[in-house]
């Protein structure tokens, strides 16, 4: 792999830095770091491999689950690095998943009982497809332990809905898609009558579930939704199930899976496509197709041992199950033979011998490439499946199990990595902390058609991972900010968008509403007043339209937070328990003037005979006299920040910015918000004319906080402008 002068050099300045040298060690070469920490040539190659400078992007996102703590982690590949987690079938409170309205509504629903789980089982997750080729548009999980199934956008990586399965009360954590995202299948595990409160085991059975997804797509947008009454079940004999994998080309319309019964270990095979269009019949108002009449359409392979995992083949004309031994099975002779039992013989194309205890099996580009991860032998082996050949491997210093190769699942594998997880974790050299140790798992390359290498070991917290997927970055196209007052979870306007000016508070009874916005530096309204045992409920807009502008709010001791990313609309209920005075105030950094995002929540208590509004400042003539100071050398601020604004728009119109979309957009953008700050303008020079000066600097700092977004949006399009033109910083 070729080396460029500026990746050395960047791998330099890493281990200077993270070494922590003085100025003088800083002038160390390469050579003289790698003896000091005892690195070999393949160390500083994997350094390289794996380094990404700042401005970088790797080429892939992946996505994992976290297991038991029911969210979700994106990371990079090739760098490792973690970028984000997501609640999904969790609360999560840095993204108040789970804590404002809207995702409490969400996670209820997928609630047999109304209630929010706080644990959820997640392994195994799927990307959405179109013609079998990953989308970039929506990722699906499986919810073992509360059988649930859950869709995430990807515009925005947000659980958009989550559904609980009508049938079964656990599945195997798994989803997969069809080729073109028609159905999100989950299959039950192990077998229990369907019937709540039936204790009778003969009367077990288990079922597949096929979720129809609906899309929506228009003018850019897309929205995704599951939808209940178009989606059914099949059901099954009382069998164990485990890994499964959907059909592609070749083998379009059919679904695979690993099943157990009475010792005995099978695959079993279903034509989804010929199922449902048969007659159903409906149980806890979900249709399901009897299995009595789906057996046709159905076929059991028994196998000569157990395995682990199946996977069909990128161009779908085989099903590779991995066992000690991998048997490489036959799509269209397990076609051939629906509605019949068979053996694996019957319907094999061959065996490779790989090692022993072989947990899974993945793909990559090159034409007929397998990879296994022989997990007692601790290698890697790479294998032609249709050829029936091993072509090398590669010996570790851990025991692999699942693997994943960027796109290895879809019908267009894309990388030169792949990612085998250490279940483990007893790696070599890695710190103790304690009995519970962190999830682990390994970047190999293989790049190289004669040899693999394990080039970095990536450690994840809070996780008890199992398996990945990955896909090209450029595929997916994320929003920066969503219209303002848009419900996320939903996608569409919220009922309770707050525009600037619009703030206020409404009472109907013990019921209080207040309607308020967010923006660098205010919280409005600053002030609330409310009585004890009143149900209030805070509904707050994000005005920012600049880019990672992120407000949080809580009250105090009141357990609640909310996330609101630029334009969002959220709610935050609760009851008023308890009297006194609450502060409440933004959790996320935002600007220098973050600490000024605060407010008040005052709750009377029960009889309390006052007035209102007895908050209300009475200001001296020397409070006064500072606030009119304090304007005035705001007003000059405005003045200067104006100047810096005008020279930029001078600067982009004679560079005709209009001719680069995206940095046309960032005009627009800029444009928008000094827009917006004409209302701030109006309220601080009619308050300097009624010589109410602590309100006219209030709307004067509002005012000038607005010219700071534009001028921020506005410098960062001439930076972006530059960048296009060529031209030198």
């Amino acid at each position: 792999m070729k080396r460029t002068n500026w990746l050395t050099q960047s791998v330099l300045a890493a281990l200077i830095f993270l070494l922590g040298m003085s100025e003088i060690a800083a002038q160390e070469t390469v050579d003289a770091v790698m003896k000091e920490r005892g690195l070999t040539d393949k160390d500083k190659l994997a350094a390289v491999k794996t380094f990404m400078p700042r401005g970088g992007r790797d080429e892939y996102f992946a996505l994992v689950g976290t297991g038991n703590s029911g969210t979700m982690i994106i990371y990079g590949i090739p760098s490792m690095r973690i970028y984000k987690y997501v609640g999904v079938f969790t609360p999560e409170p840095w993204q108040g998943y789970g804590f404002d309205d809207e995702s409490q509504l969400l996670l209820k629903k997928s609630s047999l009982d109304n209630r929010i789980p706080n644990y959820g089982n997640m392994w195994f997750p799927a990307f959405s497809e179109t013609g079998g080729k990953y989308d970039g548009k929506y990722a699906f999980f499986t919810d073992g332990s509360n059988a649930r199934v859950a869709l995430l956008g990807l515009d925005d990586f947000e659980t958009k809905q989550v559904l609980s399965n009508p049938i079964m009360n656990n599945l195997f954590p798994q989803a997969v898609v069809t080729p073109n995202t028609e159905y999100v299948i989950q299959t039950g595990q192990f077998p229990h009558p369907w019937k709540n409160k039936e204790t009778d085991m003969s009367k077990a059975k288990n079922a597949l579930t096929f979720w129809f997804l609906e899309r929506i797509e228009k003018e850019g947008e897309h929205k995704g939704r599951i939808i209940k009454e178009k989606s059914f079940a099949v059901e099954f004999p009382p069998y164990v199930l485990d890994y499964n994998d959907v059909g592609k080309g070749a083998s379009d319309g059919m679904f695979f899976g690993l099943a157990s019964k009475d010792g005995k270990y099978y695959v079993y095979a279903v034509d989804y496509k010929k199922v449902a269009g048969m007659d159903k019949l409906m149980f806890n108002n979900f249709d399901y197709v009897p299995f009595d009449k789906a057996k046709s359409a159905v076929s059991f392979i028994e196998l000569p041992a157990k395995a682990s995992t199946l996977k069909v083949s990128p161009d779908g004309k085989y099903v590779i199950v991995a066992a000690d031994e991998v048997v490489v099975l036959d799509a269209a002779k397990i076609k051939s033979n629906l509605g019949k039992n068979v053996k694996a013989s019957d319907v094999q194309h061959g065996t490779v011998a790989i090692g022993n205890n072989v947990v899974d099996v993945t793909f990559d580009y090159r034409k007929n490439t397998a990879y296994a991860s022989a997990h007692d032998d601790s290698k890697i082996v790479r294998f032609d499946y249709v050829n029936l050949k091993k072509k090398d491997e590669v010996k570790l210093d851990f025991k692999p199990s699942y693997l994943m190769t960027p796109q290895g699942l879809s019908s267009e594998p894309h990388s030169n990595y792949l990612v085998a997880v250490d279940k483990e974790s007893y790696v070599k050299n890695l710190p103790s902390t304690g009995p519970v140790r962190p999830s682990v798992q390994h970047l190999i390359d293989i790049s190289a058609d004669d040899e693999m290498a394990d080039i970095y070991t990536m450690t994840l917290p809070q996780a008890n991972v199992y398996g990945n997927v990955a896909i090209l970055r450029t595929t997916i196209k994320p929003i920066i900010r969503y219209p303002t007052g848009t419900n996320s979870r939903t996608g569409e306007p919220s009922p309770f968008r707050t525009l600037a000016g619009k703030e206020r508070v409404e009472r109907e009874g013990n019921r209080v509403h207040v309607f308020g916005t967010l923006i660098r530096s205010h919280i409005v309204p600053e002030i609330v007043e409310v009585n004890e045992g009143d149900i209030v409920t805070f509904h707050l807009t994000n005005l920012e339209r600049a880019e990672d502008e992120t407000h949080g709010f809580t009250v105090d001791t009141y357990g609640k937070h909310g996330s609101f990313e630029p334009g969002k609309t959220a709610s935050l209920t609760f009851v008023a328990d308890r009297a006194g005075v609450f502060p409440y105030y933004c959790t996320e950094f935002c600007s220098a003037l973050h600490l000024e995002m605060e407010g008040i929540l005052l709750v009377r208590p029960k009889g309390y005979k006052g007035k209102t509004g007895e908050m209300a400042e009475k200001l001296t003539p020397e409070q006064l006299a500072k606030y009119k100071e304090q304007y005035e050398k705001k007003v000059e601020v405005i003045k200067q920040t104006a100047d810096v604004i005008n020279g930029v728009v001078k600067y982009l119109k004679e560079n005709h910015y209009e001719k680069y979309p995206y940095v046309k957009a960032l005009v627009e953008d800029a444009v928008d918000q000094l827009n917006k700050a004409k209302f701030a303008e109006e309220n601080y020079k009619k308050y300097a004319k009624e010589k109410k000066w602590k309100d006219a600097f209030l709307w004067a700092e509002q005012y000038w906080q607005y010219q700071v977004k534009a001028a921020d949006v506005g410098l960062r399009a001439k930076k972006l402008l530059d960048e296009k033109l060529g031209k030198e910083e």
